[in-house]
């Protein structure tokens, strides 16, 4: 027997007829719809407002008159930890306290290190090697030798690739000034973070991340970055070292793909150790090549970010053109002195004549040499300098006729007519304010 629940249940129905039901479930299905369009309204206007923050930060980055500070600030050494031979990393805090700036992953600090010329204080650049946070910077430095001590650059290279050769004891003094002197408590003056190699708020394609030797350090800012604001897109990271006693990160970087899950390592190791295990410690002997990238990658169709010294940058930029990834998705920065093949259009020029006007000196521009620096230097004239990379603007001279190109973007801001003698090449004769 029915119920009555059940009775009047059935009476209802009769009641409204097939007319009726069909016009509550079509009720229903117009607040459905309200209620998907609201959501789908709402998801945009997010999208919305993170594509705006992002082009807000690139805006930032992208403009060095925007720096968080002008000139420099002190910053107390907190902390310094051992993370591999010869390479430690200084955690930095800010003397008066305060909050932190954002900076954008892959950006460097500038420090003006204290010599017995206290009106010229040693001017360095290293990249920041932890995401941004609003506590402390940390940078990581390793020590260079000189290519006579049988030194050798991190990713297996000679020494002499990222050291040049007109600037060895300059090159060496910055980061042993670092291992040497700075230790907890020293005080250390500081520009605003800054550089055009960063990761790209506004792009949200997968990523390649390839680091050699100490230029894995802004690949870990990235690296972080994307894991701790839970990116879901597609992440490779290969690095390449000599072997695991010159491998810094090693735990991070594999605790970060473990907690992200979409990032990937692959590890390339030049020298191996007996002690160093294939396939745990290391995947591939020899160095960072685009015949791993192959192998690994499942298309070329990532955007690229790439830090090394020049030899590595100079194999594997080309070799990323000729497999068909197309310029605007290789970005790059080389520690030392470096010419991208194919990603600049500075790279060879025509001879010309060169004149330094306070010099009183007339230089002869062959299309081989490296910059107005190298050329400089050859010559006899003198010209201040600081990391010979583009980056931290102590080469700066004003072009008083001609024109010149940088073979890379500054990372510092230069007024009209003024530009960087360590990345600029002559197009015609030019006369330098020098």
């Amino acid at each position: 027997m029915l119920e009555p629940a059940s009775l009047g249940l059935l009476s209802g129905a009769a009641l409204l007829g097939t007319a009726g039901i069909r016009a509550v479930r079509g009720v229903r299905g117009l607040l459905r719809r309200e209620q998907e369009q609201l959501e789908r309204t709402e998801l945009e206007r997010a999208a919305f407002a993170n594509q705006l923050e992002a082009a807000l930060h690139w805006a930032r980055a992208s403009q060095p008159r925007l720096k968080a500070w002008v000139g420099v600030r002190p910053f107390l050494v907190s902390a310094v930890v051992d993370e591999a031979a010869d390479c430690r990393s200084y955690y930095l805090v800010p003397e008066d306290g305060r909050v932190l700036p954002r900076f954008e992953p892959g950006q460097y600090l500038t420090f003006h290190l204290p010599t017995a010329d206290r009106m010229r204080p040693l001017v360095r650049c290293y990249s920041l090697s932890d995401r941004p946070r609003d506590d402390y910077f940390r940078i990581t430095v390793k020590r260079s030798r000189p290519a006579d001590e049988g030194g050798a650059s991190n990713n297996g290279q000679p020494a002499s690739s990222n050291q040049h050769p007109h600037a060895s004891h300059a090159t060496l003094s910055g980061s042993n000034y670092f291992h040497r002197e700075v230790r907890v408590g020293s005080r250390l003056e500081i520009e605003a973070p800054q550089g055009s190699f960063f990761l790209d708020p506004t792009d949200n394609l997968p990523v390649v991340l390839i680091g050699g030797g100490i230029g894995v350090t802004p690949i870990l800012s990235m690296a972080a970055a994307l894991v701790h604001r839970g990116d879901r897109r597609a992440i490779y990271a290969f690095t390449g070292f000599r072997n695991g006693s010159e491998h810094p990160f090693k735990s991070k970087l594999e605790e970060l793909a473990a907690t992200g899950g979409n990032l990937r390592l692959d590890v390339t190791y030049s020298q191996p150790r007996e002690t160093d295990r294939p396939e745990v410690d290391y995947a591939q002997w020899g160095h960072v090549n685009v015949d791993r990238l192959r192998q690994v990658l499942p298309s070329n169709n990532f955007r690229y970010y790439l830090c090394g010294p020049p030899a590595m940058m100079e194999s594997l930029v080309p070799a990323l053109l000729e497999w068909g990834v197309p310029p605007q998705h290789i970005n790059y920065e080389a520690f030392g002195p470096a010419t991208v093949r194919g990603l600049s259009d500075a790279a060879a020029t025509e001879p010309c004549n060169v004149d330094f006007a306070r010099s009183e000196r007339s230089l002869r521009w062959q299309g081989t040499e490296g910059s107005l620096l190298d050329l400089a230097e050859q010559g006899g004239v003198r010209l201040e300098w600081g990391c010979r990379a583009g980056n931290c603007g102590q080469c700066r001279v004003m072009i008083a006729a001609g024109r010149v190109a940088h073979v890379k973007r500054p990372g510092v801001e230069l007024i009209d007519g003024e530009c960087l003698a360590c990345i600029a090449r002559p197009v015609g004769d030019v006369v330098v304010e020098a």
